[in-house]
């Protein structure tokens, strides 16, 4: 049984020693969707301006928000988040054509001389697709998560599983629809009359971050699905730090290595959407794509 993965290319940065801003590499959404970028950021830019920038070169980039301007945008809002060394970055609306670019998270370091510290990531807008879920999920260790995996009305009566492991052909079923549910680490519920699926997680811990899939059984054909990345922290920490970041690059990286190969990134059919959650220990489902951090919703 071999998945076709509708595969959310998300690809952590590179951190050749301790890169000063980090946020992931690659990022896609359907069109028509909200999109949070998270843009995490080391102790010294706490008090320092952040912006985001549209544009293939740095050099060239424009501008869209800026930590210290008015939010006049509805497409593009930015909210800088000090205390958890992270600004978050909105995007509404997206469309294929006009909004996959290259994309910078950036802080301002003034001063003669100095250039300003960024880090690039790609966002691509697809089309709509069979099997969708979260872009990216955070947990705080020794609580749960309630995942939302939704699927198209031809999936209605297939049994669903849960899979975790970075290699798509050989990744590690946890859960499925079609077994007895214990009350043990994992769980697995279809709910077809709203299309979607739910997997709980339980009891996370570090070793519990990694590449998960929502996956769909296809009977005499390949399986249908997508994966997402689920990174597990610290009860007091709210964003990841680099040392989680690069845990979390380890286990993409050669994923991503991988799929690269086999699709060279071009496939338009192989991208969920991409909002994203934060979970917490009560198991409450935040959406990120909110202009309140903690406004708690259930999944649509």
């Amino acid at each position: 049984m071999v998945p076709l993965l509708f595969l959310l290319h998300i690809v952590f940065i590179r951190l050749p020693g301790a890169d000063s801003v980090r946020t992931f590499r690659h990022l896609t959404t359907e069109s028509g969707e909200s999109l949070t970028i998270p843009c995490f950021y080391d102790q010294k830019y706490k008090d320092h301006v952040k912006y985001w920038c549209k544009g293939q070169l740095w050099s060239s980039c424009t501008i869209m928000a800026r930590t210290d301007s008015p939010q006049s945008s509805r497409k593009v809002s930015i909210t800088d988040y000090p205390a958890q060394l992270v600004f978050h970055v909105i995007m509404r609306n997206l469309k294929t054509s006009s909004d996959t670019a290259i994309y910078w998270c950036a802080v301002e370091i003034g001063g003669l001389g100095e250039m300003d510290d960024s880090q690039d990531l790609v966002i691509e807008v697809k089309d709509a697709q069979s099997v969708r879920t979260v872009s990216w999920v955070s947990a705080e260790r020794g609580g749960s998560v309630t995942i939302p995996c939704y699927y198209d009305q031809k999936y209605k009566h297939h049994v669903k599983y849960w899979c975790r492991g970075s290699n798509w052909n050989s990744c590690s079923s946890l859960a499925r629809s079609d077994s007895n549910q214990t009350a043990g680490k994992v769980s697995i519920s279809d709910d077809p009359a709203h299309l979607v699926f739910y997997v709980i997680m339980r009891n996370l811990q570090e070793n519990d971050s990694d590449t998960y899939w929502c996956t769909v059984e296809i009977h005499g054909a390949a399986d249908d699905g997508v994966y997402l990345q689920l990174i597990v922290m610290e009860a007091t920490a709210v964003s990841p730090k680099q040392g989680e970041l690069t845990t979390a690059l380890q286990q993409t990286e050669s994923f991503t290595s991988s799929t690269q190969q086999r699709d060279g990134f071009t496939s338009a059919t192989k991208h969920p959407t991409g909002r994203a959650v934060t979970m917490y220990p009560s198991g409450a489902l935040t959406s990120t794509t909110n202009e309140n951090l903690n406004t708690t919703q259930s999944p649509r």
